[in-house]
C-alpha cells in the first residue's frame, strides 16, 4: 500500500535564529487500496485520526496538483440532519469572539420550509433564507481590497454558482461579522433587491465531529445520489454511494516545529515529493510556492 504524507511550512530566510516555535496543522495521506467509506473511515481511525477534514481552501491548495487519483473518499457524510448556520469563508481567523453568530433576520425569518438553506440580504440589511436554486444576485469578499472589499455582482446565479464564482475570482462569498458590515453590504444593493451571502445551513457533517463549514461541491452537486463524498484529483467534492471501492485522503493532526529568524523574509513552502528509501511513505522537498493570484473586479 503507497501513502502520500502532505502538508505546508513556512520558510525564514535570513541569518541568527530565535527560539523555535510549535504550530499544528493538517497532515493528509493519500491511501490508494480501494474501500468503501465505512472501511476507509475505520482505517483512517485506527491508522491516523480519521479520514480527510478540510477547515478551508488553503487545506486543500496545499494538496498540489501532482498527486495522480481518480475519486477518493473524505470525511464528510450525509446525515439528514440540519447543521446550525455557518458562513462559506470558514477560515476561523477572519472572525473575533461572537462574529461567526451575527444575525440579523428579516421577521418570519429563518423559515421552516424545506430546503431552505441559503441566505440573502436584503437592501435594507435583513436575512432571508430561500432555496439554494435561487437565482439572485450576489455580493463577494476579496480580502486583497482592504479599501473596498465587497463586490456586488449583478449576475442572477444559483447560490453554489456565486460561491464558485468569488472563490475564483476574489476570496469567497461576502460574510457578515457585524452591523458595520451588514450596513456596508447593504448600501451596495439596489432598491427592493436581494443578494446572496456567504451564510449556509447543510445536511452533512465531518466523521471526526469537526464543525469546518468549509465546503467544495463541484457543479450540480450535491446531487443527493450517494450518502458519501468523494473528492476528484481538482479538488472538487460529489456524492457518491457509500458501499463504492476508492482509494481515500487519512488526516491527522500533526505538531510542526518553526524556527525563526532574524531580519528574514517569510514565503510559504509548498512540498514536492520524491519516495523514500522504503518506497512507501513519501519525503517532502521544498520549491517556492507561487505569488497568491489576486483579481479585483466589480
Amino acid at each position: 500500500m503507497m501513502e502520500l504524507e502532505w502538508f505546508i511550512s513556512l520558510l525564514f530566510i535570513s541569518f541568527s535564529p530565535l527560539p523555535a516555535r510549535q504550530q499544528e496543522m493538517n497532515v493528509y495521506y493519500l491511501v490508494e487500496a480501494q474501500k468503501s467509506f465505512t472501511d476507509a473511515k475505520q482505517f483512517c481511525q485506527q491508522a491516523y485520526t480519521d479520514l480527510a477534514k478540510f477547515d478551508d481552501a488553503g487545506d486543500l491548495e496545499n494538496l498540489g496538483s501532482s498527486l495522480l487519483f481518480n475519486t477518493a473518499w473524505i470525511g464528510l457524510q450525509y446525515t439528514g440532519i440540519n447543521t446550525d448556520w455557518q458562513w462559506s469563508l470558514a477560515d476561523p481567523s477572519f472572525y473575533s469572539a461572537g462574529e461567526t453568530q451575527y444575525r440579523n433576520w428579516a421577521s418570519f425569518n429563518p423559515s421552516s420550509l424545506s430546503k431552505q438553506d441559503c441566505v440573502s440580504i436584503n437592501y435594507l440589511g435583513f436575512f432571508y433564507n430561500n432555496n439554494c436554486i435561487d437565482t439572485l444576485n450576489f455580493i463577494c469578499y476579496d480580502a486583497q481590497r482592504a479599501d473596498k472589499p465587497y463586490i456586488f455582482y449583478n449576475y442572477r446565479y444559483p447560490w453554489n454558482d456565486a460561491q464558485s464564482y468569488c472563490r475564483y475570482h476574489h476570496t469567497d462569498l461576502a460574510s457578515v461579522r457585524n452591523a458595520d458590515e451588514k450596513n456596508l453590504i447593504s448600501d451596495l444593493i439596489h432598491t427592493l433587491d436581494v443578494a446572496h451571502i456567504g451564510l449556509f445551513r447543510d445536511r452533512y457533517a465531518w466523521t471526526d465531529n469537526s464543525t469546518s463549514s468549509f465546503r467544495n461541491w463541484g457543479v450540480l452537486e450535491p446531487d443527493l445520489l450517494g450518502d458519501c463524498v468523494a473528492m476528484d484529483s481538482k479538488g472538487y467534492w460529489g456524492t457518491e454511494l457509500c458501499f463504492k471501492s476508492k482509494s481515500f485522503f487519512c488526516y491527522r493532526r500533526a505538531v510542526v516545529e518553526q524556527r525563526l529568524q532574524r531580519l528574514g523574509a517569510v514565503s510559504m513552502g509548498k512540498l514536492t515529493w520524491r519516495p523514500a528509501a522504503d518506497e512507501t511513505v513519501f519525503q517532502q522537498n521544498e520549491r517556492r510556492a507561487p505569488a497568491p493570484r489576486s483579481k479585483c473586479s466589480g
